[in-house]
């Protein structure tokens, strides 16, 4: 006797089968001894289901990277509201004549406080694995020196969620 779930799938190529089709076998599938040939065929089906399917939670979007620049204290970057974005990189610029410190933040918390020499005017950090969204926009703000000589970019990329 076939069982109920080998007939809905006979037709059915791997890569076109869905999860509501597999629920309309009837769920949950229970194996008992009548069905236990069967379990090796279903036990691949799903290993290849899940290849094709599985969602790859905080890989990057293909062309969605973005720079994003702003001037002086404040809000960098926000991303939409259904949007998660990693930092790629992150580049601070003191464009006066004074040492100046600051203090990066996401959603307000300070997540690194650097300090800029006009000998060595630009600070980078990058390879951090940082996330943001729309109530964690990444900012600065200037903790000593002019807000005015601050400039800051951020390369970012949107991730699946």
């Amino acid at each position: 006797m076939g069982s109920q779930f080998n007939n809905l799938i006979q037709s059915k190529s791997i890569a076109s089968i869905n999860p509501q089709q597999i629920l309309d076998a009837g769920s949950p599938v229970f194996f008992d001894v009548m069905t236990s040939a069967d379990i090796a065929s279903i036990n691949r089906l799903i290993q290849a289901y899940s290849r094709i399917h599985t969602p790859t939670y905080g890989q990057p979007i293909p062309l969605s990277g973005k720079i994003t620049a702003g001037d002086g204290n404040g809000a960098i970057y926000t991303p939409e509201t259904t949007e998660i974005a990693r930092i790629v990189s992150i580049k601070v610029t003191n464009g006066g004549g004074a040492p100046m410190t600051a203090n990066l933040t996401i959603g307000g918390q300070i997540v690194e406080q650097i300090s800029i020499d006009p000998t060595n005017p630009t600070f980078s950090l990058t390879a951090r694995d940082l996330m943001i969204d729309k109530n964690l926009p990444i900012g600065i703000t200037a903790t000593s020196g002019s807000p005015a000589d601050l400039t800051t970019s951020v390369i970012s990329i949107l991730v699946v969620q």
